[in-house]
């Protein structure tokens, strides 16, 4: 989770876009009260990329998207108020309970708002439905599902929130402190999107990292690859040419039917030839395959091959069809047995 978070946080993207905010704020600030507006404009772009980041670690992406024109409008995103409202609630609660109670219950009310917020944040990650993201059970459930990721989180907001202390309290430069400010409040978001990435099976997400929809477009590319070549040998067989069908079979097996993908390729090239007019091409890759197994030991994975061969093509010929009909014997499978050794015969 943290590596993935530095990652966002602290990519190059990222990097520029604090650059820029905190030349922004410093001229804001060196205006005075007319700076004001810029400074609720940057702030508000910078809350939206705070949730862009979330939103980019919850889809398991690598890398953070530019700050889009279309990202600047306050008005097409309402986490980001919904958020800043829950936050004033903790404010408010802290400094009610230290006018009325002092000081110890202030800290009680802060450190309780404190914990909720990345739950708050979590929850609003989860749903874009900011009256559906505010129920408290919901904030229960991030909570409980992230578990100690969830803790880990908060104490990171804490150790932000005493880094920022002491930068005040050693009266460091404003524009280190707005930079490393703008870096936390980003850490902080991609850390709990990323969180809620890595939990995304008990959250009963279909969220998919940017590798694994990758690998998925690859594997239906594959697939589709192999059925257009299937469907030329099929062409080949149906028009009277075997050798040609099975020189595509074979050359499809040549390139594809390696390492841990042997078995697989050779399990789907023999599915797609069972279904042909011509039952030589399936005979002979269930004859092909039969003999791997048998040569990696997997005598039930070759049974299993001849047993569901006959069953489409009663006339099948095994090659190893004495071996199959011995371990057919010690297997049990009588039937199987009598069919594999009369041919034999």
């Amino acid at each position: 989770m943290l590596g993935r978070s530095f990652k966002l946080a602290f990519h190059s993207t990222a990097l520029i876009l604090v650059g820029t905010f905190t030349l922004g704020f410093m001229l804001a600030v060196h205006a005075g009260v007319f700076g004001i507006p810029l400074i609720c404009i940057l702030t508000s772009w910078l809350v939206k990329y705070c949730f862009v980041l979330l939103d980019t670690g919850l889809f398991g992406n690598a890398e953070p998207p530019v700050l889009a024109v279309e990202m600047l409008n306050p008005l097409d995103e309402a986490r980001p108020f919904a958020l800043c409202f829950w936050i004033a609630c903790i404010v408010a609660a802290a400094i009610g309970a230290w006018s009325y109670a002092g000081t110890g219950a202030a800290f009680i009310v802060a450190t309780v708002g404190i914990f909720l917020i990345p739950a708050i944040i979590g929850s609003l990650g989860l749903s874009s439905n900011v009256y559906l993201a505010s129920i408290p059970n919901r904030w229960l459930h991030v909570m409980w599902t992230l578990g100690l990721d969830y803790l880990l989180i908060t104490f990171i907001m804490l150790a932000a929130a005493g880094l920022m202390y002491f930068l005040i309290s050693i009266e460091a430069p404003s524009w280190i402190g707005m930079t490393v400010q703008q870096l936390l409040l980003l850490f902080i978001f991609s850390c709990v999107g990323s969180a809620l990435f890595e939990r995304r099976a008990e959250l009963g997400l279909e969220s998919r990292s940017q590798d694994e929809h990758k690998e998925e477009r690859q594997q239906r590319e594959h697939i589709r690859d192999r059925q257009r070549a299937m469907d030329h040998a099929y062409e080949q067989f149906r028009h009277n040419k075997p050798q040609e069908g099975w020189r595509e079979v074979e050359k499809w097996l040549t390139a594809h039917a390696q390492g841990q993908q042997r078995l697989i390729e050779y399990y789907a090239v023999l599915k797609a030839a069972s279904a042909w007019d011509d039952p030589r091409p399936a005979d002979r890759l269930a004859n092909d395959l039969i003999a791997i197994l048998l040569t990696q030991r997997e005598t039930g994975s070759a049974l299993e091959v001849a047993e569901a061969r006959l069953a489409s093509h009663p006339s099948f010929r095994a090659t190893a069809a004495v071996r199959l009909a011995e371990l057919a014997g010690l297997a049990g499978k009588r039937a199987l047995r009598r069919q594999l050794a009369g041919p034999a015969g």
